[in-house]
């Protein structure tokens, strides 16, 4: 994950510490056990995209009717944080023998993953004289943008069916090592 910032997630689950604790204390070598539990995250987040929900199954706040039209007058997916895809595409993890971390390069993805506003800024056209857009009076050289605030829609997270899934994970790794 390379980049200036990274969104990454957690374990604070006491059952799953508790497993991997007695998996290091039978296994010399915990890596391969790590990259199955970032590949079971990897998958679940992924899937966080596809359902629009967030890790504890709640539906991600919709999208304001402006930003759905401005989608579609740019021909972009209507999918809650799928305006091209570069956000999902960018969720990797990494395991060594350590732990596993889940998360993105990309840095708005904190923005959308905790939520905030974001700066007032100055719009200007990057391939003609001027700006225009429906509902506009005239066209306008700059337009002063107060900021917009941007609501948290957690993808990043532990889901009751991953931690399930990461017990069974090390569960295996620990039959595999008897």
């Amino acid at each position: 994950m390379a980049g200036a910032f990274k969104v990454i997630c957690r374990i604070d689950d006491r059952e799953v510490i508790r497993a991997i604790d007695r998996l290091q204390g039978r296994a010399r070598r915990l890596g391969p056990a790590f990259k199955n539990i970032g590949e079971v995250l990897l998958r679940s987040t992924q899937d966080r995209f596809s359902s629009q929900t967030d890790p504890d199954g709640r539906p991600w706040q919709r999208l304001k009717a402006s930003t759905v039209a401005s989608k579609s007058l740019r021909g972009h997916s209507d999918k809650i944080l799928r305006q091209r895809g570069y956000l999902a595409d960018s969720i990797r993890y990494q395991a060594d023998e350590n732990g596993v971390r889940i998360g993105t390069n990309r840095i708005y993805g904190a923005i959308h993953q905790f939520g905030g506003k974001t700066r007032a800024h100055v719009i200007r056209p990057k391939n003609k004289k001027a700006l225009a857009w429906p509902g506009g009076r005239h066209p306008a050289r700059s337009v002063n943008h107060p900021g917009s605030n941007i609501p948290a829609r957690p993808f990043l997270g532990i889901s009751r069916q991953d931690r399930d899934r990461i017990l069974e994970v090390v569960s295996d790794h620990l039959r595999m090592k008897m």
